[in-house]
Order: structure tokens, then sequence, then C-alpha cells
């Protein structure tokens, strides 16, 4: 317990970096595309120069599970491209509602493959995550011709599913891997694979690129890092609810550069989400409780006649 304690912190501290990191980009420059590779280049050199240092060898690490960084670095690099193509054709508050419902669809997946049990703490873990989502949107207008509006939804969707994906192949892999070589060739593979973005919508000026690299070395990277270590021991689930703290990290700190006052529903949506992430943990430790009570069959059944004393 003490060790999924410890989790859940790392994972809210990586979530408060990478909304910070979204805060102090929305000040840097204007949100666009362009913007990806560069902080994440300065998030993947400053993991990947410490893990380095630290004897973790990242090129032996990509050589030895290629296939899964190159797939975490492909599924960053459609998360972004997805999102972005989503915010430009809008609604607004659709898209950010779609984008979190990332938590909804680690929640819906395991009750289809029957890893849980439609019960009223999943149920509860649903309704709380949906306010949150709708809190966090409220207050944005925007109108889009009916076109723009089904192809934004649909994008906004793929971009959720992206998270979701990206949230279970770490949670899976996290505990076999050097944790700051993995975090950090996730990001370098996802800037490469983002760098025709990056050429098509390049920032404004190499100041600017400048900050943006900054950014990911003092924010993103170090976010990563913390996500990789709470994913050792944090499940997909409880970790998809807590991503939901990005949006609200971001709002806060949003707020304090720009001096504009917080809104109550990012307050109240905060909160939700720590009550579902509450749900969550009583919920798998209560599981794990009547597992442990449960008694063990034998994998082999006890064979009498090879007791019997032969004459």
């Amino acid at each position: 317990m003490i060790g999924s304690r410890r989790a859940i912190v790392l994972m809210v501290v990586a979530t408060t970096l990478w909304g910070a990191s979204s805060a102090f980009l929305a000040v840097v420059s204007a949100p666009g595309i362009g913007s990806a590779a560069p902080v994440a280049v300065g998030g993947a050199l400053s993991l990947l120069c410490v893990a380095t240092a630290r004897g973790e060898a990242p090129w032996r690490t990509f050589r030895a599970d290629r296939r899964l960084f190159l797939c975490l670095g492909g599924l960053e690099t459609a998360n972004l491209a997805f999102y972005v193509a989503a915010l430009r054709l809008g609604p607004l508050p659709v898209v950010v509602a779609l984008h979190l419902t990332a938590p909804m669809i680690l929640i819906v997946s395991q009750v289809l493959r029957g890893k849980r049990s439609l019960g009223i703490a999943v149920l509860a873990e649903l309704t709380l995550v949906g306010a949150a989502i709708g809190l966090v949107a409220v207050g944005r207008t925007d109108s889009r011709g009916t076109t723009a509006v089904v192809a934004g939804c649909v994008l906004a969707l793929a971009s959720a599913a992206c998270v979701a994906g990206l949230v279970t192949l770490v949670a899976e892999h996290a505990a076999q891997r050097a944790t700051l070589a993995s975090a950090g060739l996730q990001l370098l593979l996802a800037a490469i694979l983002a760098l025709p973005l990056t050429i098509a919508a390049a920032p404004s000026s190499g100041w600017a690129t400048a900050q943006l690299v900054a950014i990911g070395a003092l924010l993103l990277g170090p976010g990563f890092a913390c996500y990789w270590w709470a994913l050792r021991t944090l499940d997909a689930t409880t970790a998809g609810i807590l991503g939901l703290n990005e949006a609200v990290a971001a709002a806060i700190i949003g707020a304090v550069l720009t001096d504009t006052l917080l809104t109550t529903a990012t307050v109240v949506a905060g909160g939700l989400v720590l009550t579902a992430v509450a749900v969550q943990v009583r919920t798998d430790t209560a599981f794990d409780e009547r597992r442990r009570r449960r008694p063990r069959k034998l994998s082999r059944p006890y064979l009498r006649s090879r007791s019997r004393p032969r004459c």
C-alpha cells in the first residue's frame, strides 16, 4: 500500500509538471503543432544525459526493445497530431472533453475484457471522471460547421485512444525497463517522428525555439521520469484518472502566469479527480484483500497412489 501511495504521489507530480509545461507553452508561443518537437527534444536530452551518467545505457535499452519504443514514439506523435487537428476543427469544449476521456476508455476496456465487473465502484468512477471532464471544458465557447464538429470529435477520440494506449504500454513494461533511459527514448522518438510537423509549422524565432527546449528540459522531461517511475507499480486505470490532473494543473498555473482568476469549475474538477482516484484505490485494495483471503488451490493434485508403499 505504501508503494501504491508513493506511485500516486509520483503520478501527481508528473501530471503537475506536464500541466506547468502546457501553461508555459501558452505564454511562450501560441500552441501549435510545430512546438512539439523542440519541447520533446529538450526533455529527451535532459533525461538521456542523466541516464547515461547513471550507467543506464540508453542505446542498449533501445536495441533490446526497438518495437516497444517505436510504438511509444508513434503513439505520442499520433496523439499530438490528432489533438492539434481536433483543436483547429473544434468545437473547443467538446474537443477538450473528448481528449480527456482516456481514463474512461481504460475503464470501459477493462470491463469489456472481463478484468473488472460493472459494479457500483466502476459506475461511480465513470460518473466522477465524466463530471470532471465536463467541468474542465466549462466556459469555453466556439462555433464550427457540422462537418468540422464531427471531424473534430472523431480526432479528439482518436487522441484519447492514443493516450490510453500509451498508459497501458508503459504500465505493462515500466517495471522491466531502465526508467530514465526509457522515458528519454520515448520523448526522443516522438521528437524525431514529429519533425516533419515542426518543419511545416516552425516556431516564430530561434529564441522561441530555445525557450521551448528549456521547457522540455525543466518540466516535460522530469514529468516523464516521474511518470515511468509511477507506472512501475501503478495500474493503468488509476494512472489514466490521475492524468486528468494535467488539465487542472495547467489551468491553475496558467491563471497564475496570466494573472487571471481561477474558476470554481477547475477547483471542483480537481476534487472530483481525487475522489475518483480514491474510489479506484479502495476498490483495488478490497480486491487484493479478497484474493489474499481466498484459499490457494494446488497446481497439481495430491496423488495418493504415489504414496502407497510398494509390495
